[in-house]
């Protein structure tokens, strides 16, 4: 291979990096609002991925989130530069996404599978398919350091790198002013299921999915009524969806679900052929997933003894403690 071609290629990998960087810190700002309200997007992606996401709190967010993506940015830039490659700019690289890419392992390992925020809600990803998009990237990044070294072409100039990221990271927060509470601005998105619940992206709701003769399904109702009597006005609001068992909208049999439960919420029934690609096809009963403004944040289904690999079977405390944490 002719160091014309290392040269070429080398440069090829430099220009792909750098657009998944700077993809990367747009998709933080949520491209849909980033030109009229680049703020209110940024809290969207601290609210969604730092403080619920990782339990960070509000005011580390706040600092975090402008120092990631001017990060992101500087890098995009500085990868594209001549200035220290080899012994900064491409480590830098290959440590910071070796870093994000342990932290989706551990999520991956828990079965996580929400969206992870790398690209904001630009591009949703979940941990796993975050996880193969940063190993290809370092892939991508070690081969200008090993058999293409001869087609990277430098200058030590170190200081370039400090002022840039200097001025990146100052833009950002000059640009991206701290302004309102995060408590004061919420972003929903689209759950999927507005078209049964016209409410079910606002607020926190608990959407759960039943067979109203399921004893496991009964249970589950009981425990989250006993839960919300408690405490109705600081626990989300249950909405449920049936399936449609006799065939005949199940009058009889959902009366009597919720005498079994004590409490009746608002519901929809759908046929089972309806069912399937809303439920049925990769969960199993009982069904019970919390929204926060239409995102999800955390998913349970099916029975110890009956359930896909995926699911995660329901747990009250776990649920309670998602509530907590998105207060």
């Amino acid at each position: 291979m002719t160091t014309n071609t290392k040269k070429n290629l080398v440069w090829a990998i430099r220009i792909i990096v750098a657009a998944v960087f700077i993809l990367s810190a747009v998709g933080k700002l949520s491209i849909d609002s980033l030109l009229d309200k680049p703020l209110f997007a940024l809290q969207n992606f601290e609210r969604n991925f730092l403080v619920n996401g990782i339990g960070m709190g509000y005011d580390m967010a706040k600092i975090l989130s402008r120092l990631l993506i001017g990060l992101e940015f500087s890098l995009a830039v500085l990868i594209l530069l001549p200035f220290s490659l080899k012994k900064f700019v491409f480590p830098t690289l290959i440590g910071l996404l070796g870093v994000f890419s342990i932290h989706l392992l551990i999520q991956t390992i828990g079965g996580e599978s929400s969206n992870c925020g790398c690209f904001g809600e630009l591009i949703p990803m979940t941990p796993l398919q975050a996880l193969i998009k940063n190993l290809i990237t370092i892939g991508l990044l070690i081969l200008p350091l090993t058999i293409l070294r001869e087609g990277l072409v430098e200058k030590k100039k170190f200081s370039m790198l400090v002022y840039l990221n200097l001025t990146v990271w100052i833009l950002m927060f000059v640009f991206l002013p701290f302004g309102a509470s995060n408590d004061d601005v919420v972003i929903s998105v689209d759950s999927g299921y507005s078209g049964y619940f016209e409410d079910i992206n606002k607020d926190e709701k608990i959407i759960c999915f039943f067979s109203p003769t399921c004893e496991h399904c009964q249970e589950t109702g009981k425990i989250l009524s006993e839960f919300r009597s408690k405490e109705p006005e600081a626990f989300p609001e249950i909405r449920i969806l049936f399936m449609d068992e006799a065939g005949d909208g199940s009058p009889t049999d959902i009366e009597a679900y919720f005498e079994v439960i004590g409490a009746e919420y608002p519901y929809k029934v759908l046929s089972i052929e309806e069912y399937i690609p809303v439920f049925w096809e990769d969960h199993n009963f009982p069904g019970v997933k919390y929204l926060s403004h239409g995102k999800e944040v955390a998913y349970y289904s099916g029975t110890e003894d009956q359930k896909f690999d995926h699911e995660k079977i329901f747990d009250m405390d776990q649920l309670v403690e998602e509530i907590r944490k998105n207060k």
